[in-house]
């Protein structure tokens, strides 16, 4: 766009027609043409890449359609997601480990062969009366091996279950049992059971806390009475007494075992994500990474299954096993893992009880002891540490996205249209200047302009700002509204809103102006929230375009403009004698030109040419062209030695000054640039 007026240019065709000064080897004193050229109003468009802001009407006039954005909200942070657990820490004595379960078991045989002839008196499978035996057992010794489930434990907290179970066909009185580490004798525990009838079990659990057992133990049953029996009874040689001995509710402060792979820990949890106003049920996810950070002083490597269901990508559910490494120093390990592409379930756990929910997600999470198959030591002290970070760059979200409101400082917006333009004045005949809103989210929005001007930096007036639009609104401070986006049958393309501002300003690009200020305030759900579901694609937002349709039909008053090209009049072997510049103009368009000659560091050497008048086109009572206009520049006797650059400055005007003049496509400008070369021989 910043080539607006270069059509009108006299030196512009040349500068953008892509020439060199050639090297001749003819002789001295001849004139080489370098340039010949016919350019018309669109070669020059082309040229200089601005056809995609050009139109052509059926007058043949060309008008001009500019599109520059202002506002675009897809980098503001409208939904970034940012969670952190808080530190979880679970030590050895709030782990229950698996239950130690040992069973013994005394057959009627085997009380039958320590009778005398007891096998003559009470042959197997026969009916026979059992009398009254006082201390049928008596001091009997079981050794208790527990090796295959640890060494020896000192434990925080314990049960020592019994059940004796009599499957004898008589009762069983005055039992006496003791338990004993073997290694040192220590007393574990006593029971006593005055009477336990045929058939039935009895139980006794007793704490173990604070004790310490060893992986060899000593039951001893110090005394058993038989009852009499009613009656004759089956002798069954299987009949036994069945004793079972558990350690249940174990939570140890230091044990030394082979542990096996035992489950230390399961989190079924809920997470809720603080996301302002919003109520999402779902989140894709753009970018996004959980961080695991874990630390474990246990001497085996704990093995972490974590398993978010409601985090599907190609419909599956992201679970992932990793191992923390044993670490003395209770140093973290930290665990990345990538979520891009995912997409994020709010509504809780599946099937959840009290119904969906939102901004929540559900995982599961498993700490397993792994098996070394070595003899470990483990202490109350030894624990696990854990807390995990969720980082997530949405790229859409669906639910109520909020009623939030969102500040957009003040932006410079740079405006290159009239870069080349230092001072003048243009009179624009027709300016339609419009601001369009363009709404790609799936709430109702308001946008208020609070700033919005437009300023020259290199003059001294002050800004303009674009006041009042068609309907009397002062748009600065206006709320405007426009409805919400929807998609296409629930999916993707988003059928856009577009709210479109109409002014008036032709004042605003009469000054030329180089930068606009803006700032505004967006809210959404203005009105609260509603019963439609809500979505928004963060890539593509809330837009806000300034856009200019101008037919090229203006009056132009000393209106000056610049610009440098590389042109390379030095050489080692030759000079320029004379150079020629012949100019057709077709274009209704007079100027006075200024030739500045420069090096290669834009450092001025020489002004060559000042105020050189050139003539516009000859022109009807219509302001139509009738004929060209030619004009010669001959530069001669000159040194042109270190000339790498040409600053060309043109002030431009109308040829009649009170009325506008059309440019139409047809209008086209020739070009001739010759030089007479001089050989330098050596």
């Amino acid at each position: 766009m910043k080539n607006l007026l270069y059509f009108i240019l006299v030196l512009f065709v040349f500068i953008s027609c892509k020439h060199e000064l050639e090297r001749p080897s003819w002789e001295t004193d001849n004139i080489i043409p370098l340039v010949n050229s016919k350019m018309t109003i669109n070669d020059i468009i082309i040229d200089n890449g601005y056809s995609n802001y050009f139109d052509i009407d059926s007058n043949n006039i060309i008008t001009l359609k500019y599109n520059s954005e202002l506002i675009n909200t897809n980098n503001i942070d409208l939904l970034g997601i940012e969670s952190t657990n808080k530190e979880k820490t679970f030590t050895i004595d709030s782990v229950q480990f698996d239950d130690v379960e040992i069973n013994y078991l005394l057959s009627i045989e085997d009380v039958i062969n320590d009778i005398p002839f007891g096998t003559i008196l009470f042959p197997n499978g026969s009916q026979r009366e059992i009398p009254q035996l006082p201390s049928i057992i008596q001091d009997d010794t079981i050794l208790i091996d527990a090796s295959e489930y640890f060494e020896t434990m000192t434990l925080y907290n314990g049960n020592l279950n019994f059940k004796f179970t009599n499957n004898f066909p008589t009762d069983l009185s005055n039992i006496v049992f003791s338990l004993y580490n073997a290694n040192n004798q220590n007393l574990i525990a006593n029971i006593n059971i005055s009477m336990l009838q045929s058939g039935e079990t009895y139980s006794e659990t007793l704490s173990v806390a604070g004790e310490t057992i060893d992986y060899l133990m000593t039951g001893i049953i110090h005394n058993i009475d038989l009852e009499q029996s009613n009656g004759l009874v089956l002798i069954n040689y299987d009949d036994d007494i069945i004793s079972n001995i558990s350690i249940s509710d174990i939570q140890i402060m230091e044990a030394t075992a082979y542990f096996p792979n035992q489950l230390l820990h399961q989190e079924l949890v809920e997470q809720s994500f603080d996301i302002g106003s919003a109520r999402l049920t779902e989140l894709g996810i753009k970018n996004g990474e959980v961080i695991i950070n874990a630390a474990s002083s246990l001497p085996d490597t704990i093995s972490v299954i974590y398993i978010i269901p409601s985090l599907t990508k190609n419909n599956k559910p992201f679970e992932v096993l990793v191992k923390i490494p044993p670490n003395i120093n209770n140093n973290y390990t930290e665990l990345n893992f990538n979520f891009d592409g995912y997409v994020m379930n709010l509504e809780g756990k599946e099937g959840r009880s009290g119904g969906d929910t939102v901004n929540t997600i559900y995982s599961e999470m498993y700490l397993y002891l792994d098996s070394t198959g070595e003899l470990e030591t483990i202490n109350k002290v030894d624990s696990f540490k854990l807390f995990n970070q969720f980082i997530i760059t949405p790229e859409y979200a669906r639910g109520y996205i909020g009623n939030d409101t969102f500040n957009i400082e003040t932006i410079d917006k740079e405006i290159s249209l009239f870069n080349n333009i230092h001072s003048g004045e243009i009179l624009l005949e027709k300016l339609d200047l419009n601001l369009t809103i363009k709404n790609n989210v799936g709430s109702d929005a308001k946008i208020i302009f609070n700033e919005l001007n437009f300023d020259n930096t290199n003059d001294n007036n002050p800004p303009i700002s674009l006041n009042i639009d068609k309907d009397g609104n002062n748009i600065i401070g206006y709320p405007y509204m426009i409805e919400r986006a929807s998609l296409t049958d629930g999916n993707l393309p988003v059928i856009p809103k577009f709210l479109e501002i109409e002014t008036q300003s032709t004042e605003i690009l009469e000054m030329f102006p180089n930068k606009v200020n803006i700032s505004s305030t967006i809210i959404l759900n203005p009105n609260v929230q509603t019963s439609v579901s809500d979505f928004i694609f963060l890539d593509n937002t809330i837009e806000a375009n300034i856009e200019a349709s101008m037919p090229l039909s203006f009056v132009a008053k000393k209106l000056e403009i610049s610009k440098i090209f590389d042109a390379d009049l030095s050489s080692n072997n030759r000079s320029v004698e004379e150079l020629i510049i012949t100019i057709d103009n077709g274009i209704p368009l007079q100027a006075k030109l200024e030739v500045i000659l420069m090096d290669s560091e834009s450092n001025i050497l020489d002004t060559l040419i000042t105020n050189h008048f050139i003539y516009s086109a000859i022109t009807s009572e219509d302001d139509l062209v009738i004929s060209n206009n030619e004009s010669v520049i001959s530069i001669s006797d000159y040194n042109f030695d270190n000339v790498k650059k040409v600053k060309i400055n043109s002030t431009f005007n109308t040829s009649n000054l009170n009325n506008s003049v059309d440019i139409y496509n047809h209008y086209e400008m020739g070009v001739k640039l010759s030089a007479r070369f001089k050989q330098i021989i050596e």
